[in-house]
């Protein structure tokens, strides 16, 4: 089934296909839950109940010139099942209700009105302290449990970690990319050019880092930590959106995480010091180096994020980034 918002009589088929629906009841509404990038979401009312209806499609939803492998949406409905019985990761997860593999469709657990962490971009108030201790304590959770108890399945993920590699290590550091960049922000293409154009040397940096990312590894990662898969909701904070999950290395989790505290106006220092209190022992220098691929590629890169920086801000944080990958 190709999923459409507008057509309520094909979704109502297709969950009485698939027992989703009970005989009396009817399909009431569809519509978009959320401005996720990578695939069609819909929540869907019926006369019972409220339900996510999320489909991958063989492109990148937000973005349809950009192919994604449909096998996204496996991943992500085993790391659901995987993470089933680990106490401290499942209850920060929505539901998986029931995953069609030939149309590539979940249908996950609602979890009521809410909204991301995004709006912490615009650095007008902090991330409570309450959230942030939760978020980390499930990301340390994740990982230790599926070091002890190793999930069944092949978590590799390599099709949707090639395609993240590229926009992460590779694509934002090659010089005439043929991105716009001063469509995001007038001065930005300037400053690119006298800054990560500026050393030839970085993109090799940047790619070398890239093969520790490629490299499968023994923990279980959610693989796309930041504020757009932070759910607040009326039931406390939620975790969503592991489609880019894989068995690999806990520093990249955490240095994604580092990097959008650092965005969302936490100092350096103070996330850091954060990351240690609420999650433990980890390679700091890996993690500041994943963090600093991580904000070279949000300001220079496709994904861009509702940033409140300026030019001299984001001039300080690439410079910054530059010369921790250049000394890493």
């Amino acid at each position: 089934m190709h999923l459409d918002q507008h057509q309520l009589s094909a979704i109502g088929s297709w969950m009485t296909q698939h027992d989703l629906l009970a005989p009396e009841e009817t399909i009431l509404s569809a519509e978009k839950a959320g401005e996720g990038n990578m695939n069609y979401t819909l929540r869907v009312k019926s006369t019972l109940q409220s339900v996510i209806l999320k489909q991958a499609r063989p492109y990148v939803e937000k973005y349809p010139s950009i192919a994604a492998p449909v096998e996204r949406a496996a991943m992500e409905a085993a790391f659901f099942s995987a993470a089933a019985p680990w106490e401290g990761v499942e209850a920060m997860l929505p539901k998986l209700l029931y995953f069609s593999p030939e149309d590539h469709l979940q249908v996950i657990e609602d979890l009521g009105e809410g909204a991301d962490f995004s709006s912490f971009y615009a650095r007008k108030e902090a991330i409570p302290a309450a959230d942030l201790a939760s978020l980390l304590g499930f990301l340390h959770t994740l990982h230790q449990q599926s070091r002890k108890n190793p999930p069944a399945g092949n978590f590799q993920n390599r099709a949707m970690r090639e395609l993240n590699h590229f926009h992460i290590f590779d694509f934002p550091f090659q010089p005439g990319n043929g991105l716009k960049l001063d469509g995001n922000q007038a001065g930005l293409q300037a400053l690119a050019e006298r800054t990560i154009f500026r050393y030839p040397n970085l993109r090799e940096k940047t790619l070398k880092l890239g093969q520790r990312y490629l490299a499968d590894g023994d923990t279980l990662l959610h693989g796309d930590f930041f504020p757009g898969s932070w759910l607040r909701t009326s039931r406390g904070v939620f975790v969503i959106d592991p489609e880019f999950c894989f068995r690999g290395e806990a520093a990249f989790d955490l240095g994604v995480c580092l990097a959008h505290l650092y965005f969302c106006g936490m100092d350096w220092t103070e996330a850091f010091s954060n990351i240690r209190k609420h999650y433990g022992e980890f390679d700091e220098l890996a993690c500041a180096a994943f963090a600093s691929v991580e904000i070279l590629r949000r300001l220079y890169g496709v994904a861009q994020l509702p940033l409140s920086f300026s030019m001299e801000e984001k001039e300080i944080a690439t410079i910054l980034a530059i010369n921790r990958l250049l000394t890493h």
